[in-house]
């Protein structure tokens, strides 16, 4: 167990990288004001199950997970950054203009010099379903937020 407890990090950072493959799908970052906000969306199937467990995520091909880290540092040096804590809120719109808010849970990792920390929400998908996503982000509760829009087609076998 303890071992796993160590690994956990390693292997959250896994998915984030993962995720960011464009084999699987289109990872995303925006830099702003010395933040860089990473941001995906992907099904929860893709997630080992050692993670599901971890965070009660339900893992299903019917259901989403959002996925969102700030780091505050040198855009090209990932490793010279650090986690950041923030004000995060989303929401969804389907194609049929159908808005759901999403409930965001913040996810805390590693020690102070190895911290990370994820934003993350479980959402229902259907075949071929495009969602638009919209996120605001406000780094260290600074009073300045950072609102970033993308879509995601989600396909179920």
């Amino acid at each position: 167990m303890m071992l796993f407890k160590k690994a956990l990090p390693l292997i959250v950072a896994g998915i984030l990288l993962l995720c960011s493959s464009s084999y699987i799908m289109a990872g995303q970052f925006r830099t702003d004001d010395g933040y860089v906000i990473h941001y995906n969306a992907l099904s929860t199937e893709m997630l080992p199950s050692e993670v599901v467990r971890s965070y009660g995520i339900v893992q299903s091909k019917h259901r989403g997970l959002l996925n969102i880290s700030i780091r505050k540092g040198g855009k090209k040096q990932f490793q010279h950054t650090q986690a950041v804590f923030a004000q995060v809120t989303a929401h969804s719109t389907n194609l049929a203009g159908q808005f759901k808010k999403l409930k965001i849970q913040r996810i805390e990792e590693g020690s102070e010099d190895s911290k990370a920390v994820y934003y993350i929400a479980v959402f229902s998908i259907t075949n071929a379903e495009t969602l638009e996503f919209t996120i605001t982000v406000d780094p260290d509760s600074q009073g300045k937020a950072h609102k970033i829009k993308f879509r995601q087609q989600f396909f179920i076998d």
